[in-house]
Order: C-alpha cells, then structure tokens, then sequence
C-alpha cells in the first residue's frame, strides 16, 4: 500500500538521523508519472539542501508544491492524475553521513483541517493503533502499559475499547510513554483494552456520496481506488443490455468489448501511477431504474463494503447539465445539475469620441457613422443551473465542487471549462428546508469571442 500524499494539502518530511548528530540534509526529489520501477527519471526535479535550525537534529522539508507542478489536472488525455514521489536523502553528520530513502503516491486531492495532517496511508478503515493488556497498579482515570510507547503511537482524542468488559472512552492526555489519560474511568491491572486511531485511509470508492442521480440514457461514471482492489457488484432490472467496465481514463466512452452486467468486475492494482485512480462507466442506461445497486467490496485490508443506489431522474422539460470536477480524493466526480437553467452574457469594451465632420466641400457629417466608436469588445457567457431536489448528504459533494480549481460542464455535445461566480452558499438541512434545491451560477473560463493568440 502506497503513502499517499494530498498535494492540495501540506506534507511535511521530517528527516532526523537513525544515530549522531546532524549537521546537514540534501534531498534529491523525484517526481515522476508511468511505471515505478521503470519510469524514474535520470536525474532528480529539485535538489534541496537544508541545515539544521539551532539545537534541533533534524530539518523539515515541505515538498506539495513541487509536487503539483507534475500533476496535470486537465479534461480529456493530457491530465495527469497521480505520480510517483521518490525522496532520496543524504544526511550529512558531525561524523560520517547516512541515507534514506522515501516512495510516496500523490494525488491533487486535500484534507479537511478536521482530518488531521498528510497523508493517506492505509486501505483499512479500521485503524487499531495499539492491542494490548493493561499493567501496574490501577490508577483513577489512567491506563497504564509499561510495554508501551505511548509518546509516538497514540494522540488525543483516540478512541480506548476495554474489550474484558465491553466499554468505551477516549484519551484525554499523553502523560508518558506508558501512561494515558482517559475521559472516563474504565481501566483497571490486567485488562485486556485496544486503541483505534481515526481512520486516515484512502476508500475503495472515491465520492462521499453513496446515492447516484443519472437521467436514463446518460452514461454514470464514478472512481475506485485500485490499490484497494475493490470487487464490484452490478444489480439491476436493466438485464444484459446495461454494459459496463474499467476505464483508466473518465473520458473514455463505451466501447462495445464491454462485459454485460451478469458479471462482476475486479479492479486490480497496477504499478503505473496512472492507473490508481480507475473509473467506472455504465452505458447504457436507458433501461435502469430506481432502486438498483452498486456493491463495491474491497480485497484489501478490513473489508470495506460500499453500497451506492441509483436514482433515476424523470426531467424530459429541462436539459441535464453534468458539473464535472476534481474531489478531495483527486478524482474525476461528477454533479448533475437537471432542474432550470438560464443562459446569460456579460461583455465589455473600451470607446473612444472621433471626429465626424467632412470639410472636403462643405461642412458636414455622415449620420450613419458612430461618434463613439468601440473597439476591444470581449465578452464571456454565464450560466445559472439548479440541482433540482437532492438528499441533504450531497451537501459534502456541493463543497467539493465549491472548493475544486478545475470545474468543466457537459451539455450532452460537447465539455467547456467553467468556473464558480458563485462564491458562498448556505447548506440546506431537510429539517429546516424539507426539500433540497441549490442554485448555483457558473461563468464559462474563456472569451466567447476567439481571442487565443
């Protein structure tokens, strides 16, 4: 399993010496997309040189914006979704020198502040940090584990199961290796108890939301995780006419090799950085209805299993516009956008006052001519769309596409880059609202007029 890095998201490599003392610190960065083993450039992007800060005996480096100038997030075959990150580190000491050597995965996806630091190191959504029996004298609000290291392996707020008498807590403080604070008072010698961290891990299915609205006849598509190596289940009334499979790229379109519905698909991962990121087409599906599912399970790690329902959307009065962009995952998601939308332009110029008059004979003016003449006329389309009504959980999808630099718009014909006028919104809660619409305004990224010189 790859440690993955949010390039949207700092990530902090702290290189300290294994023994002696640090003097120095050369890295060698690596940043490359294809085959791990054999697509390493000869020579390193960015060499980079630190030394040590006062008494410290170690030095930082902080290497995501180096890295996001490797990942391409475009539309159609250009992008570059995910590279390798290779850090090759001299430490220089006092006396003599030692090497380390650091592989990562990246992506341009970020973390919530909420989420805690870089990176996304496990498939496994269950995070047991520590497993173990408690020992020493039994002290009010503590446990106590002199095999411990409590200092490195555990933080505050993590979650204690005592699993002799089946009861729950959370740590509070970090006295000491072997020492814990806890909220309540669970703990007594000889206990058998677990510590589960929050789980900092890359799902197998890359959307927060597990509901998918498709208007019948438009194809869905949506990202797994191949290093999870997820198993996926298609059931359906659709029967054999519904066609899916494995795309590595989102753009790919039907392709009539594809295996019908009667048959699962086993995403399996790759060593080319390429195709981490695996997309699942489904075309075409004029014949789904509401209510069928998607079963995605991984193969990797504690079992994840991941039930996505699809919701068929009756709209024949209006258009559906699809909202694609870049998630926190890194991913391709899409947002169908299938109520009212409006069409508008905004243009702009620069003028001037000429002169009209003609004194060839006698005085006079041509009234067909402007007095105030424009020139550098330029303008830019806009579009209003509403989701129509959506449950409460794409409230997360809405942020997404709010929070993502790349945002582009299929009509059906054609993909046109688009960005977000607008900059606010307020969430809607079913509670307050009942029903779920956003309006959401979009300004197309480019002059309607071809000015690209």
């Amino acid at each position: 399993m790859s440690t993955i890095i949010n390039a949207r998201s700092p990530y902090y490599i702290k290189v300290a010496p294994a023994t002696g003392t640090l003097t120095s610190a050369s890295m060698s960065l690596y940043i490359y997309s294809g085959t791990f083993t054999t697509d390493k450039p000869g020579s390193p992007q960015y060499t980079i040189s630190k030394d040590i800060i006062g008494t410290n005996n170690y030095v930082i480096y902080e290497i995501t914006e180096l890295i996001r100038d490797y990942l391409n997030t475009e539309y159609a075959s250009f992008a570059t979704d995910g590279v390798w990150v290779e850090a090759d580190i001299t430490l220089t000491k006092t006396s003599g020198s030692e090497t380390q050597n650091l592989d990562y995965l990246s992506f341009d996806g970020y973390g919530y502040f909420e989420d805690g630091v870089n990176p996304r190191t496990l498939t496994d959504p269950v995070n047991t940090l520590i497993d173990s029996t408690t020992t020493g004298t039994t002290t009010a609000y503590k446990l106590i584990d002199s095999g411990q290291t409590f200092l490195t392996s555990v933080q505050i707020g993590d979650t204690v199961f005592n699993d002799t008498d089946t009861t729950q807590t959370t740590i509070t403080g970090i006295d000491s290796d072997t020492q814990l604070s806890i909220k309540n008072d669970i703990m007594t010698t000889g206990e058998d108890y677990r510590i589960v961290g929050t789980p900092n891990y890359t799902p197998q299915y890359l959307q927060s939301n597990t509901k998918i609205y498709f208007k019948q006849g438009t194809d869905i598509v949506f990202p797994v995780f191949a290093e999870a190596a997820p198993l996926i289940e298609f059931i359906t009334g659709g029967g054999a006419d519904v066609f899916w499979e494995q795309v590595e790229d989102f753009w790919n379109l039907y392709d009539v090799s594809w295996g019908s519905t009667i048959n699962d698909i086993q995403v399996n991962d790759s060593t080319d950085s390429t195709q981490k990121i695996i997309y699942i087409r489904v075309s075409p599906t004029t014949t789904l209805v509401s209510g069928d599912t998607i079963t995605i399970t991984s193969s990797v790690g504690t079992s994840q299993v991941t039930t996505i329902t699809l919701e068929a959307v009756c709209e024949p009065k209006f258009q559906e516009l699809q909202v694609i962009f870049y998630n926190k995952f890194g991913a391709l998601q899409i947002m169908p956008f299938y109520k009212k939308s409006v069409d508008s332009i905004n243009t702009k110029s620069d003028n001037y006052k000429r002169n009209l008059m003609d004194f060839t004979n006698d005085p006079t003016y041509n009234t067909e001519k402007h007095q105030i003449r424009q020139f550098h006329v330029t303008g830019k389309e806009a579009i209003t769309m509403n989701t129509g009504f959506i449950q409460e959980s794409f409230n997360e999808v809405i942020k997404q596409m709010m929070l993502s630099e790349q945002v582009w718009v299929d009509n059906g014909t054609e993909v046109l880059p688009v960005s977000l006028n607008t900059s606010s919104l307020q969430f809607k809660k079913s509670v307050n609202d009942r029903l779920i619409n956003y309006t959401v305004d979009f300004q197309y990224a480019f002059n309607k007029i071809n000015d690209i010189r």
